[in-house]
C-alpha cells in the first residue's frame, strides 16, 4: 500500500483536527453552573449544527449519536483504503449482533440499543438475524452467529453470546490489521486484546470464579499468553502486575492496577490504559504520508465523546467538578 495514496486525506485531516475539542473548552463545560450551561459551550463548536433537536440537556445523548456517525460517515468519505476504517468500526457491528442475537433469544425487543454505526447497518444486521440469512456476512461473523446460537440454546445463559461474540470480534479485527501490513494498525489490536484480557482477569478473581472459566472467555492472540495469567490466576495482584514488565504499555498497567490494589475498582486502569492508546495515537501527528492520521482522528474523536459523555453524566448527577476531571481521559489536542 502506497503511503502518498493518503496525501489529500491527511492534508483535511490536519484541518479537521483543528476543530476537535481542547482542554480550555472542556473545562469550561466542567466548570459550568448546570448541564444546560455545560452543553450551550458546545453550540461553539463543530457539534452545534447538530443541536437544532436538543432541547434539555438530558438530549445530549443523541447529539453524541449524531456525531459519531457523522465521524464515521467523514472518515468513510476522506480515506483511500476503507480497510483502516472498518477495522474501527467493527466493534460497532458486533455489538449489534450481541443486541439481537439476545432480543431474538429472549423474545424482547432491544432496538434502543441498536447503534447507527459499523461496516453494516443495524437494519441489515437485523433483518439477517431474523431470516437466518448469513451469506453476506463474512466468515467470521457467520460462524460468530452459528457458535453464539448454539452455545445459547445449550445454556440457556445470555452471557455465552457476549463471550462468544467478543472472541470473533477481536480475531476479526486482528486478521484485518494483519492484512493492512501496518504494523501500528496491529499493536492497536493487540494492545486492546490485552487490556481486555487484565480487566477480564481481575474481575473473575474479584467474583471468585475459577481458572476454568477464565480460560473460557480468554481472547487469544494478545501481547500477553494465556499462561502468564493461568500461572498467576491464584496469586495477589500485587505479585501480578511485575509479570507484565515485558509490555510497552507497562508503566500505564502498572499505575492502573496499583490504583485498583488500593481502592478495588478498576475505574482507573480503563481510565490510564485509554490514555496509553491515546499517546499512541498522538504519534500520528508528525504522520504526513499513511493511513496513521485517519485511524488517530476516529480515536481522538471516540475518545472525545466518551469526554464529554462523562462531562453530561456528571453535570445531570450534579458531581463536583473534581469529581468528574478524576474521571475524564486524555485528549488528542
Amino acid at each position: 500500500m502506497d503511503r502518498m495514496n493518503f496525501t489529500q486525506a491527511v492534508a483535511r485531516l490536519r484541518v479537521l483536527e483543528t476543530r476537535l475539542l481542547n482542554k480550555i473548552k472542556i473545562e469550561r463545560m466542567i466548570d459550568s453552573t448546570s448541564a444546560l450551561e455545560a452543553l450551550k459551550v458546545l453550540q461553539e463548536t463543530e457539534y452545534g449544527s447538530l443541536m437544532g433537536n436538543v432541547k434539555r440537556a438530558e438530549d445530549y445523548d443523541n447529539l453524541l449519536s449524531e456525531e459519531l456517525k457523522r465521524i464515521f460517515s467523514l472518515a468513510y468519505e476522506i480515506t483511500p483504503e476503507k480497510s483502516f476504517v472498518d477495522i474501527m468500526s467493527l466493534k460497532y457491528d458486533y455489538h449489534n449482533l450481541k443486541v439481537l442475537l439476545k432480543a431474538k433469544a429472549l423474545k424482547g425487543d432491544l432496538d434502543h440499543l441498536l447503534m447507527e454505526v459499523g461496516t453494516i447497518s443495524a437494519e441489515k444486521l437485523k433483518l439477517f438475524i431474523t431470516t437466518e440469512e448469513y451469506k453476506e456476512l463474512n466468515q467470521l461473523m457467520r460462524e460468530a452467529l452459528m457458535e453464539a446460537q448454539r452455545a445459547f440454546e445449550e445454556s440457556k445463559d445470555p452471557q455465552v453470546i457476549d463471550i462468544i461474540l467478543d472472541k470473533y470480534l477481536y480475531k476479526d479485527m486482528l486478521n484485518r490489521s494483519i492484512e493492512t501490513e501496518f504494523d501500528f494498525m496491529k499493536d492497536y489490536v493487540k494492545d486492546n486484546i490485552d487490556f481486555t484480557n487484565i480487566r477480564t482477569y481481575i474481575r473473575l478473581k474479584k467474583q471468585q470464579k475459577g481458572v476454568k472459566f477464565f480460560k473460557v472467555v480468554f481472547l487469544e492472540s494478545g501481547n500477553i499468553k494465556e499462561e502468564v495469567f493461568v500461572k498467576n490466576y491464584e496469586d495477589s495482584v500485587e505479585n501480578f502486575i511485575p509479570k507484565l514488565s515485558f509490555l510497552k504499555a507497562y508503566d500505564f498497567i502498572k499505575k492502573g492496577l496499583e490504583d485498583y490494589v488500593v481502592t478495588g475498582k478498576l475505574s482507573s486502569f480503563e481510565k490510564v490504559t485509554e490514555d496509553y492508546i491515546m499517546k499512541e495515537a498522538k504519534k500520528a501527528k508528525y504522520v504526513n504520508f499513511g493511513p496513521e492520521p485517519i485511524v488517530s482522528y476516529v480515536i481522538a474523536k471516540e475518545t472525545e465523546i466518551k469526554v464529554l459523555r462523562i462531562i453530561m453524566v456528571g453535570k445531570i448527577n450534579n458531581l463536583s467538578p473534581d469529581a468528574i476531571r478524576e474521571r475524564l481521559r486524555d485528549v488528542y489536542v
